[in-house]
């Protein structure tokens, strides 16, 4: 006769032996191998997800002449039900899949698509695709996005591919996806529509929704997205020219030798800081993602702060993407800017690039006054008055300045041990 501790005991190597089964069976789902487990799984998508598969071809809407992108393309499934559309010239299909071994499956059951140009695959990670920007005009998979380790950088990857007013189907039913997660075949939590549509939002998809479908007696999901491609250019356009009419008080900003792509700033040192009397310089660079990326900033005129280190680098939330940092599309520049500009004043102390600066300002403060007004005097104080009214071209100083950072740059990297990175 069994005892408790007897039964609770076999219970126990029970749940560990299920947890291990499904976290096995989690990982061959997402990354199926040539193996046993791999080629069951193999059948299992062939059988299982066909419906899937074909109805977010369909739900596509694909016109002939599109360039059609699948992501987790699986075993082929989908790669032939879409190809079948594609019947003028111009059309192209693109499949990429994470698994080698369903990409040697897919790869042989199109290969003659494959052969006459048709088709094109890819063994990759959906974050990092060997893709040229805006070039697809639809996207569809099914059963997908919950194993991927970052749904953000996958939406992010997929938004960069797209054209604009794009198209992009996900097909899932949600009740076994559920029960799945439930059991721990799914990672984490974002098996979540929720996850994943907040990440295409974030990304810059809109029209971002989920619809239940009815196909005979099965009841499945899709959810739709359309690329939003806010032209850099016309933004950016608007935001000098806000900068021109309405600057931010000791802030501006100016477009360099007609690149849209590489702008110039000067902030006045604050009222009452060791800053005060000087004329910083900042190089800001847009990346072709903006605003769903933020503006690389980075100082020219030497400053001693805690968040600034001697090649300029800026620590600041606002510079970074989340889960880490609070960019987002609503800020822009002159937001930024402003915010460099109360950092200045306000240095954050706990999350330095300069260890030694942030220790000097936490407990010897009147030294690190004293150092920071130095090197606002030898860096930062213009001898030519009405720069900020009417000379946005660097003066000597500041070319001076710039100079000097850039030949620090290379000198003060051997200095590491005194700084900490930003994450």
């Amino acid at each position: 006769m069994k005892t408790k501790e007897t039964q609770s005991l076999q219970g126990e190597r029970t749940n560990t032996a299920n947890v291990m089964w499904a976290e096995k069976l989690g990982k061959q789902l997402g990354r199926p191998t040539r193996s046993v487990g791999g080629w069951l799984v193999g059948k299992l998508l062939t059988v299982r997800n066909q419906v899937l598969e074909e109805n977010a071809v369909q739900l596509c809407g694909i016109q002939p002449g599109d360039t059609v992108l699948e992501l987790g393309h699986g075993p082929g499934l989908g790669l032939q039900s879409a190809a079948k559309l594609l019947t003028e010239p111009t059309g192209r299909l693109i499949g990429v899949d994470y698994s080698e071994y369903m990409h040697q499956m897919a790869s042989e059951r199109v290969k003659d698509l494959v052969a006459s140009g048709k088709v094109t695959l890819h063994h990759c990670d959906v974050a990092a695709m060997p893709l040229d920007n805006s070039i697809v005009d639809k996207v569809f998979h099914c059963n997908c996005y919950y194993f991927w380790p970052d749904l953000r950088k996958g939406a992010s990857e997929i938004h960069r591919v797209m054209k604009p007013g794009g198209l992009m189907v996900t097909t899932l039913r949600l009740s076994n996806v559920a029960a799945m997660a439930a059991k721990r075949v799914m990672p984490g939590e974002n098996w979540r529509p929720e996850a994943y549509m907040a990440a295409l939002r974030d990304s810059g998809f809109t029209d971002v929704r989920i619809e239940d479908k009815q196909l005979k007696n099965i009841t499945f999901q899709a959810i739709y997205a359309t690329a939003l491609k806010m032209q850099r250019t016309s933004r950016l356009k608007r935001e000098l020219q806000m900068l021109s009419t309405e600057p931010p008080p000791g802030i501006i900003c100016w477009q360099t030798e007609e690149q849209v792509d590489d702008l110039r700033a000067q902030i006045v040192g604050g009222t009452g800081t060791p800053y005060e009397g000087g004329l910083f310089s900042l190089e800001i660079k847009v990346p072709e993602r903006y605003p769903f990326e933020p503006p690389k900033m980075r100082f020219l005129t030497p400053i001693y702060h805690p968040n600034i280190d001697n090649s300029g680098r800026i620590c600041h939330d606002a510079l970074k993407l989340p889960p880490k940092g609070a960019w987002k599309p609503s800020l822009n520049i002159s937001a930024v800017l402003s915010s460099i500009q109360l950092l200045m004043a306000e240095p954050n102390p706990d999350d330095p690039l300069m260890a030694d600066i942030s220790s000097e300002f936490k407990y010897n403060k009147q030294l690190f006054m004293e150092k920071a007004r130095k090197w606002t005097q030898e860096h930062a104080v213009q001898r030519n008055t009405g720069v900020m009214e009417g000379n946005k071209e660097n003066t000597p100083d500041q070319k001076s300045s710039s100079r000097k950072r850039e030949s620090l740059t290379a000198q003060e990297e051997a200095e590491e041990p005194a700084k900490k990175t930003c994450l």
